[in-house]
């Protein structure tokens, strides 16, 4: 799973008005309006108490931030189970919050309080929040009038986000009856879904930073290590972020984000767009690819996913990197490995064939959160669905069907984008669009000149940035083995394609430092043979 996004392709907000609606918008400031905050603690664990650069943690400079502001009439933490302390705010606790619960507490809260104009929304375990954009966002948030407003460009964790107590009603109106769940974007994802009735402001960056992907929070391990390095070079504000994290390449690799691990060695399908058979046919077991028998253990596995645990604490695992997770003979034992670790998150991508319904309804009822499914189906037409990938376009359609309706929010089907069904893909896309908003049309891969190019666009950007492949992903197959990267089936496979070394045999952590110095020559411009022959240093799986 390999979905495209560049700097700036994320949609794009009302824009700001013009400067004619600007100046009549404007208002002087009232020196007897008052700001209200409310802050997100609902999903905070120990990273956000954690001393950082040997002083406060998380929470508690986050607190500092709020005192920085003159006017601020008082603030309302949103609290998990867990009682809070040394807090000079009260609080409010659940078990669980939705986006609904955020804002109706933030109404209710300000209802009986009609002095106060804006409110400030944050997360509490932020501990680089830029005070002075603060202050310049909220004097614009007052001048223009503004009902929503919001910093664009920068990671999470250096802006606030400011409202006007009048909207929110309508804000929990717009959140229905669903439990959409608490994100760093929330509120944005609510305001979207009617934006043309909010008037809107927007900072945006001297420097997009979104291209980084980095969150500059401390809810994982990852992003406090990513705060941990960047307090270290000298990061306070917004404007010391814009100038050092471009220069310094070097803090995008942490611990891994996302682990494929093949777990069965044969596949139902020999789809022509796919390595896994080629790589049979040159080691002469061609007709092995449908008949082989084995499988990753469960014990193994769950060994496996005791140590990325411990490496990375909210790891995505990816099932199955080569072959069908529908042949394992115990795969509901895999991911109940897998979410018996409480931030993991699990990927499904597979053929749509050879699940068996009731499985399927188990897993459902077992993990109806966590466990994302991507079924490939590619082609409309049963004659290019049979060139592209085989037999079973019907099993396969079903599969897609019924876990569309077992798991509304977290399945989708993917087209993978290439000339043999480019003319078809639109036809695709409208068909199932009408039973699922999650469709996801993916760029083709050539693994590094191993396959034919078979792309319709060039979608690379115009700078090459370093790999985020090499800096967030670790692959592991059957054997333990851990290549470079997906692109690498052997070593010497493509160009100077290596092995990293063996999962079982050094453990997690020793392979992942081990793909340390391919990163590093990415950052300097240096790219090995199978670097400089792929095209996918620029996509993204988590």
């Amino acid at each position: 799973m390999s979905n495209v996004e560049s700097p700036g392709t994320r949609k794009r907000k009302n824009c700001p008005p013009g400067a004619i609606n600007r100046a009549l918008r404007r208002t002087d400031n009232r020196r007897d309006m008052k700001t209200f905050a409310v802050v997100f603690h609902g999903d905070a664990n120990e990273f956000a108490d954690r001393s950082l650069a040997s002083g406060k943690g998380a929470f508690a400079r986050t607190l500092d931030f709020l005192r920085s502001f003159g006017d601020l009439e008082g603030a309302l933490i949103l609290a998990g189970p867990t009682p809070l302390s040394d807090s000079p705010y009260p609080a409010v606790s659940r078990e669980t919050w939705t986006m609904r619960d955020v804002l109706d507490a933030a109404r209710v809260e300000l209802e009986s309080r009609p002095e106060v104009d804006a409110l400030l929304y944050l997360w509490g375990d932020c501990p680089l929040l830029d005070a002075g954009l603060a202050r310049r966002m909220l004097a614009d948030f007052r001048s223009y009038r503004a009902e929503y407003h919001f910093a664009d460009g920068l990671p999470p964790g250096l802006a606030i986000e400011f409202l006007r107590p009048r909207i929110l009603p309508s804000l929990v109106a717009l959140c229905r009856d669903d439990a959409l769940p608490v994100t760093r974007d929330g509120v944005f994802t609510v305001v979207q879904r009617d934006i043309n009735s909010f008037d809107i402001e927007t900072e945006i960056s001297r420097v997009d930073l979104r291209e980084f992907r980095l969150s500059l929070t401390c809810g994982t391990k990852r992003d406090f290590e990513t705060v941990e390095r960047l307090m270290a070079l000298g990061v306070g504000d917004a404007e010391s972020a814009q100038n050092l994290i471009p220069a310094h390449g070097e803090l995008l690799r942490t611990f891994p984000a996302f682990l494929q691990v093949q777990v069965a060695g044969a596949c139902p399908q020999a789809c022509s767009y796919c390595p896994y058979p080629g790589f049979h046919e040159r080691t002469g077991d061609a007709g092995a690819l449908l008949d082989r028998k084995d499988f990753m253990s469960v014990e193994r596995f769950a060994r496996l996913m005791d140590e990325a645990a411990v490496l990375s604490d909210d790891i995505v695992v990816d099932l199955s990197l080569w072959g069908e997770a529908s042949l394992h003979p115990d795969f509901p034992g895999l991911v109940d490995a897998a979410l018996g670790h409480p931030r993991f998150r699990m990927i499904v991508e597979t053929s749509g064939i050879g699940w068996k319904p009731a499985t399927l309804e188990a897993l459902a009822a077992a993990h109806p959160e966590r466990l994302n499914w991507i079924v490939s189906l590619d082609d409309p037409d049963p004659a290019g669905y049979a060139s592209l990938r085989g037999d079973g376009r019907s099993e396969a359609e079903a599969c897609a069907l019924r876990l569309v309706s077992l798991f509304p929010a977290m399945a989708y089907v993917q087209a993978v984008r290439m000339k043999e069904n480019e003319e078809r893909l639109e036809g695709f896309y409208r068909v199932w669009k009408k039973r699922t908003d999650n469709v996801i049309i993916q760029k083709y891969d050539a693994f590094a000149g191993l396959l034919p190019d078979r792309s319709v666009a060039d979608l690379s950007p115009l700078s090459r940035p370093p790999c985020r492949h090499l800096a967030r992903d670790l692959s592991v197959l059957l054997d333990g083995t851990v290549p470079l990267c997906r692109e690498c089936l052997a070593p010497g496979a493509v160009g100077d394609a290596v092995f990293l070394g063996n999962a079982f045999e050094s453990g997690l952590e020793t392979v992942w430092k081990a793909g340390e110095p391919w990163f590093l020559r990415h950052v300097g411009a240096d790219y090995p043979v199978i670097c400089g022959r792929c095209d996918e240093y620029h996509t993204y799986n988590a």
